[in-house]
């Protein structure tokens, strides 16, 4: 059984005769005829009595219409619904973002885009940049959202917004009393990093490797929110992207070293798969994302 021959089925019985269904179904009378004899003797009944003024349903031909009644109904919810996928008005973001883009970029736009389209179901796992790169590679996101340098292959990044992590500590700490700070001062401080994999960890390194920093005993952690809380409670120096901490500043809680070099410029960037196409779910959540910042 088949669609097509439960259309001939259903324009039968709805016009009561094969003249008028062929006419609907834009088909010759005998090839109508000929779909209607096969389509009966695939299912072992008869369909339709012949009369002399047009077509009588059967018992079994009054039953099947109430199932093809349901299976239509079913075939143009199925219609509707692709056309709001289409539309992204329904369907499934699942996205991946690394901590800061995850904690402090994306949520507001997540409910934006929310408010929009609140037929799409949304998840969103928060992870490292490895994390997340992996993920999007093994097809379990969509889209990634990552700080710091792309490392998989096989996958596209487009920087959609700068971020600029500075080294904090906490407002009591010994290092601002000094008039001038330089690099060396940092030299085998307490430090306060992410862990192993994350995008920050690696260019904080790099840049102190550049400053010929030699790096004190590490306390790692696994997000912004507890590096931020150890910074803050005088358990050594981090480094803390400026969009986290605008609060903390304000109160007076942690304080910026006043050391441009170490100071770093990073690019937030979304990331896909190259051979992938960005269906219009995710197309349409980037489209608010770029809106968002266009207004900032």
């Amino acid at each position: 059984m088949n669609l097509h021959h439960l259309a001939v089925f259903n324009a039968i019985a709805e016009t009561g005769s094969i003249s008028a269904a062929a006419e609907r179904l834009y088909i010759s009378q005998p090839a109508l005829s000929r779909e209607l004899k096969d389509f009966e003797a695939r299912l072992g009944v008869t369909l339709f009595e012949r009369m002399p003024r047009g077509m009588r349903m059967t018992h079994a031909g009054e039953v099947l219409r109430e199932y093809a009644a349901r299976l239509f109904d079913i075939s143009r919810t199925a219609e509707a619904a692709m056309r709001e996928i289409a539309d992204a008005r329904m369907g499934h973001l699942s996205i991946g973002a690394s901590n800061t883009n995850g904690t402090y970029v994306l949520p507001q736009r997540l409910a934006t885009f929310r408010q929009a389209n609140p037929g799409v179901r949304i998840t969103m796992f928060v992870g490292n940049t490895e994390q997340i790169s992996q993920g999007v590679a093994d097809m379990r996101f969509a889209l990634g959202f990552i700080e710091g340098p792309l490392h998989v292959s096989g996958l596209v990044a487009e920087q959609f917004q700068k971020d600029e992590l500075v080294p904090v500590v906490a407002a009591d700490h010994e290092l601002l009393e000094k008039k001038r700070l330089l690099a060396a001062d940092l030299n085998d401080r307490p430090l306060l990093m992410r862990e192993q994999g994350s995008g920050t960890r690696e260019l904080i390194a790099e840049m102190l490797d550049a400053n010929d920093v030699q790096q004190g005993n590490v306390m790692e952690f696994g997000n912004t929110e507890a590096l931020k809380q150890a910074a803050m409670h005088g358990g050594g120096i981090a480094w803390l992207p400026r969009i986290s901490i605008a609060k903390e500043l304000d109160e007076g809680t942690l304080q910026v070293l006043p050391i441009k070099r170490l100071m770093i410029q990073r690019p937030l960037s979304v990331i896909r798969r190259a051979s992938a196409h960005v269906g219009p779910t995710s197309e349409a959540f980037l489209k608010t994302l770029r809106a968002s910042l266009d207004t900032q």
